[in-house]
């Protein structure tokens, strides 16, 4: 609908909560209409419950969804996915896909440090595809660093870094894959761990504790949570503008 962005990603990650079988095909109805943002909330939605993973396979092969808006890590969750059938739906749709190498995509954004941003147009961008997981004073969620810590590093290293988030990955923010035993896959940061419960950490700030006895298996993807393909539909004109952005946060 015409809610705006920030109602709409609450909802969605309540009704994301819900087994509702009917909800994987909405959601892929209306990825036309989603933001960079929300279009990462409906993924993890999708990826979250082997029914709806079946409507997102289905909007994959009918090319309502591009192979290239996935992750990596997304991707290999559907590949390595326990159930056969999901399996066999994504080595189809995957198997011969060779994303394009980060260092190709980080070598066509490059003209971006020549040009001089727009901090206004930054944030717009901002807002849209980073503040999700990272804060920039007042606003975002901190899953991911801090970009008033992370401007000092200069703008090319925050060029590479954001083109390429598994150059150099801090052991805190590598993604797990926990799969609960009623067959939920989530992939999450894990902030802290008892002997009895995993507290995980998503976008968006949400948080989810589980006993230990309800989870099947955890495992390191050994890989940013932050996906690559962030750069998908923007020039490096927008590039700088976000650059900006993140460069004069006090």
């Amino acid at each position: 609908g015409n809610e705006p962005p920030a109602l709409q990603s609450t909802a969605l990650a309540t009704l994301a909560r819900f087994a509702e079988p009917s909800l994987g095909g909405e959601l892929t109805k209306r990825w036309p209409q989603f933001n960079a943002r929300l279009k990462n909330e409906a993924l993890t939605a999708l990826l979250a419950r082997p029914e709806r993973i079946g409507a997102l396979l289905a909007a994959l092969e009918g090319g309502v969804i591009k192979s290239t808006e996935l992750s990596s890590t997304q991707t290999k969750l559907l590949l390595a996915h326990r159930d056969a059938t999901i399996r066999e739906r994504a080595t189809k749709l995957f198997g011969n896909d060779i994303p394009q190498s980060r260092d190709s995509v980080v070598k066509a954004f490059l003209p971006a440090l020549q040009l001089r941003g727009d901090v206004a147009k930054g944030k717009v961008i901002y807002t849209e595809r980073c503040a999700s997981c990272h804060r920039a004073g007042k606003e975002g969620f901190a899953l991911g660093p801090d970009l008033v810590t992370v401007k000092n590093t200069g703008a090319e290293k925050l060029l590479v870094n954001i083109l390429d988030p598994n150059r150099e990955v801090a052991p805190q923010f590598m993604a797990f894959t926990v799969e609960t035993k009623d067959d939920e896959s989530l992939v999450a940061l894990i902030v802290n761990e008892t002997t009895t419960h995993v507290t995980l950490r998503m976008a968006n700030g949400i948080e989810k504790t589980l006993p230990r006895v309800a989870i099947r298996g955890m495992k390191s993807s050994g890989q940013s949570l932050m996906s690559e393909g962030l750069e998908v539909g923007l020039t490096p004109a927008q590039f700088a503008d976000l650059i900006e952005f993140i460069l004069t946060l006090k």
